[in-house]
């Protein structure tokens, strides 16, 4: 397949599956199944910053942290040192549905006057709604790294047939 088609299929992939699905668990006004949902998103992002194919076994926590590293940064990356947000958010969050005593997760920026990734009385806050903003950028940044060649396509068994 040739690169500019595996692109198309990737990008129609995070649009279609990533941020429409996530966009519709949003609109439901969910928040735990959202941040279980998001804490997965990211390691599927890392997925496509290395060489190995997407099942590769053992990579969840070596693809979460790249995708926060190059996809995320920012406060992000300061806050996944020691892996801290791959394993309350994706971890804990995917195995229990549990965040732990470490994370506090609110739907919107209003409840209560949390600010996302601040943290407030040793807890970190997690904003549904600017979690998802920042998801979305995430998949505009792989896009873009594909596009101008920064990084390979893999080629994903996904289309317009899925």
């Amino acid at each position: 397949m040739e690169n500019r088609e595996q692109i198309e299929r990737i990008e129609f992939f995070l649009n279609t599956v990533v941020l429409e699905e996530l966009g519709k668990l949003q609109d439901a006004g969910l928040t735990y199944m959202h941040f279980v949902i998001m804490g997965q998103a990211v390691e599927v992002l890392g997925g496509f910053l290395d060489q190995k194919p997407m099942k590769a076994k053992g990579q969840s926590a070596h693809r979460f942290a790249a995708a926060v590293r190059y996809l995320l940064g920012g406060r992000y990356r300061l806050l996944n040192e020691n892996n801290f947000l791959y394993d309350k958010l994706r971890n804990q969050m995917t195995h229990t549905f549990l965040p732990g005593g470490d994370l506090i997760l609110v739907r919107t920026g209003e409840e209560k006057g949390y600010t996302h990734l601040e943290i407030k009385d040793k807890h970190l806050v997690l904003v549904a709604d600017t979690f998802y903003e920042d998801l979305r950028r995430a998949c505009g940044r792989l896009v873009q790294l594909l596009k101008e060649g920064r990084i390979k396509p893999k080629n994903i068994a996904f289309g317009n047939d899925n």
